[in-house]
C-alpha cells in the first residue's frame, strides 16, 4: 500500500485528478447554461456527463502509464484497457440515453401546444392575467378545425419549466410550440409571442404587440389568425367570425372573468366559490357578457360534480347557459355547460346533442369531447366511445378520466394487456388518494380476470391500505378468493363487506356458503336474490346488461341450466361482452358439460370481433388488440 501511494505521488495523481474534476464541473456548468439558452436536446447533456465519467477512468490510466516523463511509450495493456473503456462508454450511451422515441421532427406542425405565457411584471399579483391571455389564445386557436390544440390542463404543468422545448413537444405530441410573455404598465400592455417549429427550433412566426389594455381582444384575435396563416391553415368563415368576436367591450369585466377562470382551474371548493363570485362581478358590470355567464354556469356545475352541491343547481346552470346562448348563439362554452346540466339531470340524449354542438364550434374542446365519449361509453357504444375518448386523450394526454375510460373500453374488448397498460399510465401520474384507490382496485379486477391472482392480491392489498372505509373493497377481496378457490378466505372478506353494505349481489356469498356446506342458508339467500332480480326486470325500463348475467349466474348456481342459458343469451343480445367474467368465475361450472356453453362463448367472441372491426371503421389505424 505504501509503495502504491509513492507511485501515485510520483505520477502527480492528485494534481491531475483535481484538474480533471474541476474542468469537468466547469464544462457541465457551461453546457447547462447553453442548453437552457439554445434549447439543446437533453440527450446531448446526458452524453456529455457519461463521456466525462468514462473520460475520468481513461485519465487515470494515462496518469498511471505516462505520469513519469521517462515513460511515454504506449504498450498493449494500455491499449486493451482503453478499448474496454471506449466500449463501456458506447454501451452506456446506447443503453442509458433517451434519444426520444417520438422525434419532434416527425410530429405534425399543425398540432400546437400553447405554453403558459411568462408574466414579466414586477409583482405577481396579476399573474392570473398572463394565464388568462394564454387560456384565451389557446381557446381561440382550438376553434380552428385544421389545427389540433393540446389542452390547457396538459400545458399548464410546464409553467416556469426549464425543460427543453423539443422534449416538451415530444411529451405532448406537438409539432409547434407557441410561447410568449406579458408585461403591463398603466394602461399599456406588451405581448411578445413566437411560434416555434419543434423539430428544428426555428421561428415560424413572431410578433411584439405594444397596445392599449383595451385592445387586448384584438391582439388575441390577431395572434390566432397569424398562427393559422403561419401553419397554412385555412379559416372557415364561421371560425373567422367566432375568433374575431369581442365578448365584452369592458376591460374591468374581462379582468373579473379572467380571475374567475383562474380560480375555477385551481379545482378546490374554496376557489370554486371565488370563481362564482368573480363571474358574478363580471356579469354585474356587463350583463350581456355571455362568456362570463357560461363561466358561471360551469362553476355552478363544478360545485355539484366535485363539491357536493345540491343537484337542483343544475336547473340554475341550465338557465344561465340558455341565457348565454340567447346573447351569443355561437358560444361553444355555453353549449358545453348546457350539455353538462342536461347530463346531470339524467337527460343523456339532450346532453349528447349539445355536446356535439359545442364540438362543432370548437373541434379541440377536449373536455366536451371526453364527456361526449363518456356518455356513449355508459350506453355501451364502445366503438363510438373509443373514437371520441381517444381523440380527447390525444388533446389531453395526462387526463386521468380519459386514461381510465380507455382502460375500461379495452377491458370490454377482452384486451386485458391494453387495459392494464392504460390503467398503469393513469396510476403513474400520481393522482390524488381517491383516484389511487380506484386505480388499484381496477388493476386488481383486471388481474383477477386474467387469472393472475398474486398481482390481483397485491393491488387489492394496496387498495385496502389506502382506504379501509369503503366496504366494496372487501367485496373485491372476496371475488378474488372465490375465483382462486379459497372459499374460507373469501368468506372472511365477504363477512367484512356485509357488516356495512348490501349494495352488491349477495349470491356470491351464497355460493361461498354452499362450498362451505351451509346449504340451507345459501339457498335462502339465492331465492331472495332471485326474487329481487326478477322484480328489477319487471319494474325497470332501462336495464343494466350486467343484470342479465347476474340472473344467469344465480340460475346456474341453482343448477337450472335452461334458465341460465336463457338469461345468458339475453345478456349477449343486450351487448354483454365480458367473457372473462364467464370463464374466470366458477358460477357457470354447472354449464360446462353442456355443448351450449362453448357455443355461447363463441358467440361472445364473435360479437367482440365485430366490435373491434367497428372501431377500426370509426378510428382507422387505431391500435386494437
Amino acid at each position: 500500500m505504501k509503495n502504491l501511494l509513492i507511485e501515485l505521488n510520483k505520477r502527480k495523481f492528485r494534481k491531475w485528478t483535481t484538474i480533471y474534476i474541476s474542468t469537468s464541473i466547469t464544462i457541465i456548468g457551461v453546457a447547462n447554461v447553453f442548453s437552457g439558452r439554445y434549447n439543446w436536446p437533453t440527450y446531448i447533456f446526458d452524453i456529455l456527463v457519461i463521456a466525462l465519467l468514462f473520460g475520468f477512468a481513461s485519465t487515470l490510466i494515462i496518469i498511471w502509464f505516462h505520469g513519469e516523463s521517462k515513460n511515454q511509450k504506449i504498450n498493449f495493456s494500455e491499449i486493451f484497457i482503453h478499448t474496454i473503456i471506449i466500449a463501456g462508454l458506447l454501451s452506456a450511451i446506447f443503453f442509458s440515453v433517451d434519444f426520444g422515441t417520438k422525434k419532434a421532427g416527425n410530429l405534425n406542425k399543425k398540432t400546437i401546444a400553447v405554453l403558459p405565457f411568462s408574466d414579466f411584471n414586477e409583482t405577481k399579483e396579476n399573474e392570473f392575467f398572463a394565464d388568462g391571455i394564454t387560456d384565451d389564445i389557446l381557446t381561440q386557436l382550438s376553434k380552428i378545425s385544421e389545427l389540433k390544440v393540446i389542452s390547457r390542463t396538459s400545458v399548464m404543468k410546464y409553467k416556469n419549466s426549464k425543460m427543453n422545448l423539443e422534449d416538451i413537444a415530444r411529451e405532448l405530441g406537438a409539432g409547434s410550440i407557441l410561447e410568449g410573455s406579458v408585461r403591463t404598465s398603466g394602461n399599456k400592455i406588451r405581448i411578445v409571442s413566437q411560434l416555434i417549429d419543434a423539430s428544428n427550433d426555428t421561428h415560424l412566426w413572431s410578433e411584439t404587440y405594444d397596445r392599449e389594455l383595451n385592445d387586448i381582444f384584438n391582439i388575441q384575435s390577431e395572434i390566432s389568425e397569424k398562427i393559422a396563416e403561419a401553419l397554412n391553415s385555412k379559416l372557415l368563415p364561421l371560425e373567422k367570425e367566432i375568433i374575431e368576436s369581442q365578448y365584452t367591450e369592458n376591460f374591468d369585466a374581462y379582468l373579473y372573468y379572467s380571475k374567475g377562470r383562474h380560480e375555477y382551474f385551481n379545482y378546490s371548493m374554496e376557489e370554486n366559490e371565488k370563481a362564482i363570485e368573480f363571474f358574478n362581478k363580471a356579469i354585474k358590470i356587463d350583463s350581456n357578457y355571455a362568456l362570463a355567464i357560461a363561466g358561471l354556469a360551469e362553476a355552478i356545475e363544478q360545485k355539484v360534480l366535485k363539491y357536493n352541491g345540491n343537484v337542483e343547481l343544475y336547473d340554475s346552470a341550465m338557465n344561465l347557459s340558455k341565457k348565454a346562448l340567447k346573447i351569443n348563439p355561437n358560444l361553444p362554452e355555453a353549449y358545453k355547460s348546457l350539455a353538462t346540466a342536461f347530463n346531470g339531470l339524467g337527460k343523456e340524449d339532450q346532453s349528447l346533442l349539445y355536446y356535439r354542438k359545442a364540438i362543432e364550434l370548437n373541434p379541440n374542446y377536449w373536455d366536451a369531447i371526453l364527456n361526449y365519449g363518456q356518455i356513449l361509453l355508459s350506453k355501451n357504444k364502445f366503438d363510438e366511445a373509443f373514437y371520441w375518448i381517444s381523440k380527447a386523450q390525444k388533446l389531453a394526454p395526462d387526463n386521468l378520466i380519459g386514461l381510465i375510460s380507455l382502460s375500461i373500453i379495452y377491458k370490454n374488448l377482452n384486451c386485458y394487456s391494453n387495459a392494464i397498460d392504460w390503467a398503469t399510465k393513469a396510476l403513474n401520474l400520481q393522482p390524488n388518494k381517491t383516484f389511487v384507490s380506484f386505480l388499484n382496485s381496477h388493476l386488481a379486477e383486471l388481474y383477477l380476470n386474467t387469472g393472475e391472482f398474486s398481482k390481483a392480491r397485491k393491488y387489492f392489498r394496496k387498495t385496502v391500505e389506502l382506504d379501509t372505509s369503503w366496504s366494496a373493497y372487501w367485496y373485491l377481496g372476496g371475488k378474488i378468493e372465490i375465483s382462486a378457490g379459497n372459499f374460507n378466505k373469501a368468506k372472511t372478506y365477504l363477512d367484512k363487506y356485509l357488516k356495512d353494505s348490501t349494495n352488491y349481489p349477495e349470491y356470491y356469498y351464497a355460493y361461498v356458503l354452499l362450498k362451505n356446506g351451509k346449504t340451507e342458508t345459501a339457498n335462502n339467500i339465492l331465492q331472495k336474490e332471485l326474487k329481487s332480480y326478477l322484480e328489477y326486470f319487471q319494474n325497470e325500463k332501462q336495464i343494466n346488461n350486467t343484470y342479465y348475467i347476474s340472473l344467469a349466474e344465480i340460475y346456474a348456481i341453482l343448477n337450472d341450466k335452461e334458465k341460465a342459458f336463457e338469461w345468458w343469451q339475453k345478456g349477449i343480445t343486450n351487448d354483454y361482452l365480458d367473457i372473462k367474467r364467464i370463464t374466470q368465475f366458477p358460477y357457470f361450472d354447472n354449464l360446462k358439460s353442456d355443448a351450449r356453453y362453448f357455443k355461447m362463448l363463441k358467440l361472445m367472441n364473435s360479437k367482440i370481433n365485430d366490435l373491434k372491426r367497428k372501431i377500426e371503421i370509426h378510428s382507422p389505424n387505431s391500435i386494437v388488440c
